[in-house]
This record gives structure tokens, C-alpha cells and sequence, in this order.
């Protein structure tokens, strides 16, 4: 008959408890997941090939995407810009099975943004003379909170990729702040001196002289 060791007994009534205490935890401790996905812009394609430098005209650009994100003029005609951002958000959440707490949930995101932009450049006749692209994907941010059972809500501050396109705001632009009105006449958003991408600086460069404030990052908590 094999004897025990004396401390053998004891380690796997340690083992024993731990795997019960897992037990418990699993049942008293439910998880669900959510996916968010917001697209601001149109998905942009590859270059076509019926496109070509020197050959295409502004009409066949407009055929084959639509209007563009912004307009400007510039000293040999005008360019224009497309551009899309795809925000994709996930989160994982966790909700308690106990009195109260089983109405509130317990949640961590983590959001990516996929960036797409076309610049096309046209003379003063509309025809395509330089055509630019650029492609990437990054984390957006992360976030987490205490969110009532049934709320499915963004954790992610994504109100950077998210302003308003310039040209919906030009009627009024005049009865703004004074520091950009002021500056209007170098300004980037009245379509005559160039343009920029949606994620560009707000409180640097050109925009400094604006004194528009950084976007509102999502609040920490206390």
C-alpha cells in the first residue's frame, strides 16, 4: 500500500479550493463583447486605371467618386482632396451576479482607425495633372467605464476624426471668434489657399494663429 507524503494531503487541498474558487468566479462573473464601427467618408478604391495624368478631366474624377472631401484653389487651377477614416471599436465587459451590481456592467475598449486620402491636383481646364495616395492603420485609443447592463456606447474619443468639413461653415465664418477672423485671410478653411487632412494639428503651424483649441481628450477619472 502506497503512503501518502505529509505534505501531499495539504497541497492538493490547496489545488482543490483554487479550482473551486475558478468555479465560482466563472459562474458568479458573466462576459459579453461588443463591436462598433462608425466610416466617415467613402471607402476609397485603388487608382482606377481609366485615370491618367495629363489625360483624365476633373468630370471623370467625379464620375467615379463623388464630390470630394474638401476643394481648394491653387496658382495653376485647383486640387481636391478625399479623404476616409474607419473607426472600428471593440469591448469586452464584465457584469457581476450580485444584488445591484448585476445592473452595471464593467468595460474596456480598444479602438483602430483606417485612413484613406486621394489629392488631386487639376490646371485651370479641369485636367488631372499630379494624383497622390496615402494608406494606413493605427490604434485610435483606448478606454474604459461603468456602463448600465443594456447601454452600448463608444469609450473612445473619436471627435477628431469626426469635425465638420470646412465648406458647411464658409456663410459664417465671418461671425466667428475674433482671433480667426482675423486670420481669414490666410486661412485653410475657405477653399483659396490649400487644405489639410481631417487629423492634422489644431493648436500648431497655421492653426496657432487661430488660438483654436486641442480636441477634448476622452475625461480620466478621479
Amino acid at each position: 500500500m502506497r503512503r501518502t507524503p505529509p505534505n501531499e494531503g495539504g497541497r492538493w487541498s490547496a489545488r482543490g479550493a483554487v479550482i473551486l474558487g475558478v468555479i465560482w468566479l466563472v459562474g458568479a462573473v458573466t462576459s459579453g463583447c461588443s463591436h462598433l464601427t462608425s466610416e466617415v467618408g467613402r471607402s476609397l478604391p485603388l487608382k482606377p486605371e481609366d485615370l491618367s495624368v495629363g489625360q483624365s478631366h476633373n468630370r471623370d474624377v467625379l464620375r467615379e467618386l463623388g464630390p470630394p472631401s474638401r476643394i481648394s484653389a491653387t496658382a495653376g487651377g485647383f486640387a481636391m482632396l478625399y479623404e476616409y477614416n474607419g473607426v472600428e471599436e471593440n469591448q469586452l465587459g464584465f457584469n457581476i451576479d450580485a444584488p445591484v451590481l448585476s445592473w452595471f456592467k464593467i468595460v474596456g475598449a480598444k479602438s483602430w482607425l483606417t485612413h484613406q486620402a486621394w489629392l488631386l491636383t487639376f490646371d485651370a481646364n479641369g485636367v488631372l495633372q499630379g494624383w497622390g495616395e496615402e494608406r494606413w492603420q493605427t490604434v485610435l485609443g483606448r478606454g474604459g467605464g461603468v456602463q448600465i447592463l443594456i447601454t452600448v456606447a463608444s469609450l473612445v474619443d473619436s471627435s477628431q476624426v469626426r469635425r465638420p468639413a470646412p465648406q458647411h461653415e464658409w456663410g459664417k465664418f465671418c461671425l466667428g471668434p475674433l482671433p480667426k477672423v482675423l486670420n481669414s485671410g490666410s486661412s485653410l478653411d475657405l477653399g483659396t489657399l490649400g487644405f489639410e487632412q481631417v487629423l492634422a494639428p489644431t493648436a500648431v503651424g497655421q492653426r496657432a494663429l487661430e488660438m483654436t483649441p486641442p480636441p477634448r481628450k476622452f475625461p480620466k477619472k478621479k
